[in-house]
């Protein structure tokens, strides 16, 4: 995984705030995409996904606004996809070829 000095920044108070404003509702948080596999670019954002615990659509909205307000000062550029636990374990029966890119791919952080 290759980020830079912010992004590791930006994680760690991601993580930190999603842990407190969401406690035991997150199941998984992951970078996936070209920062994961190393092979970023200049443009290249920092894929993250979250899987909820909950079927609360609200958790998922909550978990991607605390990512963002986090990154309101432009220096990471996040995008972030939230999933409940149940909506990614359909993912993988309906034999989701997104799902398989991020599993090849994905380096898990909680």
């Amino acid at each position: 995984m290759k980020l830079s000095r912010e992004e590791e920044i930006w994680l760690r108070a991601y993580c930190d705030e999603l842990k407190k404003q969401l406690p035991g509702q997150i199941d998984r948080l992951s970078v996936f995409g070209s920062k994961a596999r190393g092979k970023t670019h200049l443009e290249s954002d920092l894929d993250i996904l979250v899987i909820i615990n909950s079927e609360n659509a609200s958790q998922k909205r909550e978990a991607r606004r605390i990512g963002y307000f986090l990154a309101a000062d432009g220096k990471v550029i996040p995008s972030i996809i939230a999933y409940s636990r149940q909506e990614w374990d359909r993912r993988k029966s309906s034999g989701s070829s997104f799902r398989r890119a991020v599993e090849r791919d994905e380096v898990r952080i909680l």
